[in-house]
C-alpha cells in the first residue's frame, strides 16, 4: 500500500467553487491523500471532482441526513495517512501551512495545534471567527497550560492529529445537525499523550452572510442541539477531572430565553436536569 503522511479530509456540500480553492491549498505531493465525502442531495459528478497529478484523491459520498459529522466518519474509513487533516471545503490551507506541518513529521506528538486566520467571503475583510483559537494556543505559548487546546479547542481544524489516537481509542464525529466536531476534538485531546503547539498560521476560516451556514445558523433546533452537545462535554470533562475547563453552560440558558421564549427555556432547564447537571453547575 502506498504511504501517506497526511490523509486530508474534506467534508463538502454544494458550494463548488469554493471547494475547487480549498483543494487548490493542497500541495501537488505524491505523501498526501485527499479524501472528499461529498454530502450533497445532488452530488457532483466524478467528471467534475478535483483532481491532482501526485497527490491521491478519493472521492466518495455520504447521505446527506448524516451531516457534515457522517461524512466525515467516511473520510476517516478512507484514510491511511500518518496524521490526520480536515479541512472544512468552504476555507483553505495558506502558502506555507505544508512547510509547518512537516517540521513535526519526526516528531512523537499526537495532536499539533497550529494558529488560523479569517476572512469575509465576500469582500475579503478580516473576520474574528479564528480569535478563539489564536488565544488557546496563546494559554500554551505563554503559559504553558494545556487545558484550553485539550478541552475547548472544539474544531478539527488547522490540527495535526496522529490517526493512530483515533483509530486506538476509536473515536468519532458525532452525526448530528450542528457541533458535530466538538466531543470528537474533546476526546481527541484528552486521550493525546503528547501535545504540541505551533504559532505558525496554517489554515484560513471563511465567513459567509449571516445564516449561511450551519456553523451561524442560530434557530432554536440548532441552539438546543449544540446545548446537547455542550452538556456531553460538560459531563465529559468532569469524569475525568477537569472540571476547570468545562463548558459555562450559563449562556446557552440566557441564549433560549431572550430569543426563544420561557418554554424554551424550561426545555433546557428539564435537559439539564435530566442528565444531572446541577443549576450551581451552570456558574461554574
Amino acid at each position: 500500500m502506498r504511504e501517506f503522511n497526511y490523509s486530508i479530509i474534506i467534508p463538502y456540500r454544494d458550494k463548488y467553487d469554493l471547494l475547487l480553492k480549498a483543494v487548490d491549498s493542497i500541495p501537488d505531493r505524491e505523501d498526501i491523500q485527499v479524501i472528499i465525502v461529498d454530502n450533497s442531495i445532488h452530488t457532483i459528478s466524478r467528471e467534475r471532482v478535483p483532481a491532482k497529478n501526485k497527490a491521491s484523491v478519493v472521492f466518495t459520498t455520504s447521505s446527506p441526513e448524516r451531516g457534515a459529522g457522517g461524512a466525515r466518519n467516511v473520510g476517516l474509513s478512507y484514510a491511511v495517512g500518518l496524521y490526520l487533516v480536515f479541512l472544512d471545503a468552504d476555507d483553505y490551507f495558506t502558502l506555507s501551512a505544508f512547510d509547518s506541518f512537516d517540521k513535526f513529521l519526526d516528531k512523537d506528538y499526537d495532536i499539533v495545534y497550529f494558529d488560523a486566520e479569517s476572512i469575509h467571503l465576500k469582500d475579503g475583510s478580516p473576520s474574528n471567527r479564528h480569535e478563539k483559537i489564536h488565544n488557546y494556543l496563546s494559554s500554551f505559548l505563554i503559559f504553558g497550560d494545556e487545558g484550553p487546546l485539550r478541552y475547548r479547542y472544539v474544531n478539527p481544524i488547522a490540527k495535526l492529529i496522529r490517526a493512530d489516537l483515533v483509530r486506538n481509542n476509536q473515536i468519532s464525529f458525532e452525526e448530528v445537525k450542528v457541533s458535530n466536531d466538538a466531543m470528537f476534538s474533546v476526546l481527541t485531546g484528552h486521550f493525546a499523550k503528547k501535545v504540541f503547539a505551533c504559532k505558525d498560521v496554517v489554515y484560513m476560516i471563511t465567513e459567509g452572510e449571516v445564516g449561511s451556514t450551519l456553523t451561524k445558523s442560530r434557530t432554536a433546533e440548532n441552539q438546543f442541539i449544540r446545548f446537547q452537545v455542550a452538556i456531553r462535554r460538560f459531563q465529559f470533562i468532569t469524569s475525568v477531572g477537569k472540571k476547570k475547563y468545562r463548558p459555562r453552560l450559563i449562556g446557552a440558558f440566557r441564549f433560549a430565553l431572550f430569543n426563544f421564549g420561557i418554554k424554551e427555556f424550561f426545555r433546557y432547564v428539564r435537559y439539564a436536569r435530566d442528565n444531572k447537571v446541577g443549576f450551581l453547575n451552570l456558574f461554574r
